[in-house]
């Protein structure tokens, strides 16, 4: 096996024809991630001269000159390679993105954040230790998803679903709910605000969503109508052979009208109209944990049928361990004081 360098052609190739394709490992990912002001590598693993393995590594700054490294739902690795050669891939991986690390003096990267879709030890893990000395820390992008298979006719997906949420379906189209693409974030940024506090997740800033939907080809905004005004909308992205449900909102005020329902709905049916295999709801609350922030959107996802789908989560290949340990300190303060004002 070799580190190979990969145009967009044969990285998007690779990382887009791997089951339940990752859009946070595709190019144009990246792309957007140049725009807002990272820097980007991509990395390709080869096996007699086949890609075998992928990874989209964004550059995040930290105070004091300090940085590291993240890869998003990645190394994307093949899966019909034996456990060794995943591992083998991995290391490769590790080694070039400490590369990485080495030859950028602007910044001191002090660790590597990756979040394999495949496990590290997959006959014992995790009772075993990791390989390579990676330490498990606290998820980026969801450990746990729930993903439908396309593939299935609208019927059986219908059928799929919860009876509640085909009648929330049908009650939304009775009210006069209507669905359209919508290109104008700015129209719909007060529900995300809102639904952020009602649910209890964070948000990036406007401009991020905003410079997401109106110029990534990678992301497409869809809005549910109800006389006239906007009172839900989905992001969504397409890559490989799948769609994936990135963000949604919703006016509480209308929630009578059950609009995210219809509105999900139809951009379900228009994924698989356009030829895709999966749609990633992409996070669900873990091992149904009432307790969890998520709980109530767990229960609306849910509502659509789908596979539960368990990633094994966020680890960190630490370079500098006392930074580390001094960054890992400073984040649970930060949290403290958070939840204290």
């Amino acid at each position: 096996m070799e580190i190979t360098l990969l145009n967009k052609p044969r990285f998007d190739e690779f990382a887009g024809n791997q089951k339940y394709s990752q859009f946070l490992q595709s190019w144009d990912w990246g792309d957007f991630q140049k725009n807002v002001g990272h820097r980007v590598w991509r990395l390709g693993v080869a096996l007699d001269n086949q890609i075998i393995a992928s990874a989209q590594i964004i550059e995040h700054l930290l105070p004091f000159n300090k940085s590291y490294l993240y890869c998003p739902r990645g190394p994307v690795i093949a899966e019909n390679l034996s456990d060794k050669q995943k591992l083998t891939a991995l290391k490769l991986i590790l080694s070039k993105a400490r590369d990485i690390a080495i030859s950028t003096p602007q910044t001191e990267e002090i660790f590597f954040r990756l979040e394999p879709t495949h496990r590290l030890q997959p006959t014992t893990y995790p009772l075993q230790p990791t390989p390579y000395n990676l330490r498990k820390t606290k998820p980026i992008q969801p450990a746990d998803t729930l993903i439908l298979d396309l593939t299935l006719p609208k019927e059986q997906l219908l059928t799929n679903m919860r009876q509640k949420t085909r009648y929330n379906i049908r009650l939304a189209e009775k009210h006069g709910v209507t669905i359209k693409e919508e290109s104008g974030f700015s129209k719909v940024w007060p529900f995300f605000e809102q639904t952020s506090k009602r649910d209890k997740f964070g948000l990036h800033p406007k401009k991020y969503y905003q410079k997401m939907v109106e110029d990534s080809d990678l992301i497409r905004m869809w809005a549910a109508d109800y006389k006239g005004k906007i009172v839900a909308a989905n992001i969504v992205s397409y890559f490989g052979n799948t769609a994936t449900y990135v963000h949604g909102a919703s006016d509480y005020q209308q929630r009578s009208m059950m609009a995210p329902f219809l509105l999900q709905w139809e951009v379900i049916k228009n994924a698989q109209e356009q030829g895709y295999k999966y749609y990633d709801f992409h996070g669900i609350a873990p091992n149904h944990n009432k307790n969890h922030p998520w709980h109530g959107i767990t229960r609306f996802k849910k509502g659509f049928g789908g596979q539960v789908i368990h990633y094994p989560g966020t680890f960190d290949f630490i370079y500098q361990p006392l930074s580390y340990n001094i960054y890992k300190a400073l984040r649970k303060l930060n949290l403290l004081i958070r939840k204290i004002y």
